[in-house]
């Protein structure tokens, strides 16, 4: 049979020692949990809403989708056909004569 002692796990420092897998130590670590016993009263206390307030952008402030039309923003995310066309130079291997 085997005693109590061999199948009580082995604390290191106040938690169970790393794993080894993979050739690497894993470390299995609980976080700590805060007791459930703890808690305030909240029944007399009220969330206070502040007014929206008005995001300028230089002194101006935005209007949304109104700033700029729709047929501008299709034009800016357009793929832009290429400029410039790379030509691959022929490949001519310098070879001796016989």
């Amino acid at each position: 049979m085997s005693s109590p002692k061999e199948t009580e796990c082995h604390l290191k420092g106040g938690h169970l020692p790393a794993v080894k897998a993979g050739g690497m130590r894993i470390t299995q670590h609980k976080s700590p949990k805060e007791p459930a016993g703890i808690s305030e009263d909240i029944t007399g206390l009220k969330v206070s809403g502040s007014p929206p307030k008005p995001s300028t952008i230089s002194g101006a402030i935005p209007k949304g989708n109104a700033d700029f039309p729709q047929e501008a923003v299709q034009v800016f995310h357009k793929e832009k056909p290429p400029t410039i066309h790379t030509v691959k130079p022929p490949i001519n291997i310098q070879q001796p004569r016989k």
